[in-house]
């Protein structure tokens, strides 16, 4: 995956590169950096990069680091615990890591000369954890008690279908906001989310002079 995200950085400064030097075949061009919460309790960071094209056809490229809860955490599962000094040190719960490498096209829909919607669809390269839970015996001392459950995780990679629309207002040519939301579908785990950025770039808000 570390690979793939070098992909996704070095294509984005290659299109940044097409767009100053071809500003006529690309309308808009601009990164973005985000944080957000997910279903099942979910956190996640992303970064992307788009560019609007004629007819306000899109193309972009994103990626997603997710820290979600597996989706077959069992509702009465307890985790292992050491007592110090009389006080109860719980372990950390299950967490599913999942990083996304998104490729998706679509339309933007404009709302004026600073804000637009985007609405978009594509697929995904997904890899992430599997948790398998097996019930066990509660053991324990005076100093470490365990989990009412024993796990295993395997990492899976897999190809996933990825939807996102966003809300996107610019407040400088050059720096805006956005806000919106997204779900990834795969056999891993498919998260819900939603998500706020900072976009950067040619966003191209300036009134249109008079002939």
């Amino acid at each position: 995956m570390k690979k793939l995200l070098f992909v996704l950085i070095s294509s984005l400064a290659t299109i940044g590169l097409t767009a100053q030097d071809k500003p006529s075949g690309i309308t808009k061009f601009y990164v973005d950096g985000g944080v957000g919460l997910a279903s099942q309790s979910g956190v996640f960071a992303s970064l992307g990069g788009t560019a609007v094209l004629q007819n306000n056809w899109l193309a972009s490229m994103s990626f997603y680091s997710i820290d979600i809860n597996p989706k077959n955490l069992p509702s009465d599962y307890e985790p292992a615990y050491d007592m110090i000094f009389l006080f109860a040190f719980p372990d950390a719960m299950p967490s599913v890591k999942m990083s996304m490498l998104n490729f998706t096209g679509g339309k933007l829909f404009p709302l004026g000369r600073k804000a637009w919607i985007t609405a978009e669809a594509g697929l995904s390269v997904v890899s992430g954890d599997e948790f398998q839970f097996t019930s066990q015996k509660v053991e324990g001392d005076w100093f470490h008690t365990s989990s009412n459950y024993s796990t295993q995780t395997t990492r899976h990679t897999t190809v996933g279908a990825m939807l996102r629309t966003d809300f996107n207002w610019a407040f400088t040519p050059y720096l805006g906001l956005s806000v919106g939301g997204f779900v990834n579908m795969n056999s891993i785990q498919s998260p819900v989310g939603v998500e706020f950025k900072l976009i950067a770039g040619m966003l191209n808000t300036k009134k249109k002079s008079a002939k």
